[in-house]
């Protein structure tokens, strides 16, 4: 399950089209024009289509530049990342020290894993806007999966320096220091966000990760417990109350969580496997996808799942090889990467 990261996007664009404080457009309307420039949410196969058709038309280098942007951001939504930065770079050739634009071409780098490129962005807008907080907790997370810990530390820490109410910088730090090992400071992060929002999902479920790591159990399962009646739909956190309900004698609630669910997609086979529905072999034929980044991190999540599975059943060498493979193959960002890793640790330290 990867860490959610790209919001910033969206609300980049969002902030463009009703904040940036230019000319009203002076291109002959029409309809193109007037469907690609609308600040309107409307699907982004059609503002690509319309804006293309409008650029094409020819107008004045504002409108060309917006439309640029807008055009961008449905690639961003299609996940078209390549055809995102080119639009946004299309745009910032005009506009060079526009901040939503840098962070939004940032956002569209992180997806594409060109963490470089990305950190490059988010110090341009660092040195626009110095106090901003929101660049440093995003650079800040660039660093992390690059794998540079401190100095990702060391701008979630900047970020809540500037603003000490900054959610998103203390979840991000504390996720830095549990891939750091210090549990400690991840829980006194995970327990700020909690108090700032009683609310998030999220830091539940963060922090019942450092207590499963932690091997304190109890509190992971009740944390997993909030996180899924805060947002039932979450497969992850039905799937994580399984697996440390399991492993703590507690009764299963996994075919109950399943009508809040979409059993239709990822990582629906996973569930399945621990219902009974499907094999190990079975949930590694259903990773398999087209599209290569997708097929890494379901290939990740399948290898993990299905080595907790087993360990659940006793197969503790059966197992290893599928954990090895999750450790080494997953993404930085997926939380199953370092639990594997956690995994073949006590598996070393009681074979």
């Amino acid at each position: 399950m990867k860490r959610s990261t790209c919001g910033l996007f969206a609300g980049a664009m969002a902030a463009l089209a009703t904040s940036l404080s230019l000319p009203s457009v002076r291109a002959k309307p029409n309809e193109d024009w007037a469907r690609c420039l609308s600040i309107e949410k409307i699907p982004s196969a059609e503002r690509i289509l319309s804006c293309t058709a409008a650029l094409a038309s020819g107008t004045d280098s504002w409108a060309s530049s917006r439309a640029y942007f807008l055009r961008g951001q449905a690639h961003f939504d299609e996940q078209n990342f390549e055809a995102a930065i080119a639009d946004v770079s299309q745009f910032l050739h005009s506009y060079p020290s526009d901040v939503q634009g840098l962070q939004a071409r940032a956002a569209a780098y992180f997806r594409q894993r060109n963490f470089d490129l990305a950190i490059a962005d988010y110090t341009r807008v660092i040195e626009i806007e110095p106090k901003g907080p929101f660049a440093y907790a995003y650079r800040g997370e660039a660093y992390q999966a690059k794998g540079d810990l401190d100095r990702g530390i060391a701008d979630y820490s900047k970020a809540i320096e500037i603003d000490p109410e900054n959610k998103s910088a203390y979840t991000g730090r504390a996720v830095a220091h549990r891939l750091k090992g210090e549990l400690d400071l991840a829980i006194a992060d995970h327990d700020q966000v909690i108090r700032l929002d009683p609310q998030s999902a999220l830091a539940y479920f963060g922090r019942a990760m450092v207590h499963w790591l932690s091997g304190a159990l109890s509190q992971s399962l009740a944390d997993f417990e909030q996180a899924g009646r805060l947002n039932p739909k979450s497969a992850y956190a039905a799937l994580w109350r399984e697996i440390v309900a399991r492993r703590s004698d507690r009764p299963s609630r996994l075919a109950e969580a399943t009508t809040q669910l979409d059993m239709t997609k990822w990582p629906a086979p996973i569930i399945n496997l621990f219902l009974g529905a499907l094999t190990p072999e079975q949930v590694l034929s259903a990773a398999d996808d087209s599209d290569p980044t997708r097929r890494k991190g379901q290939v990740c999540e399948a290898n993990f799942y299905t080595a907790e599975f087993g360990l659940q059943r006793g197969a503790k060498e059966d197992v290893r090889r599928s954990l090895e493979l999750a450790a080494a193959d997953c993404p930085k960002y997926f939380v199953e990467g370092w639990a594997a890793t956690a995994e073949l640790k006590a598996l070393s330290a009681n074979p």
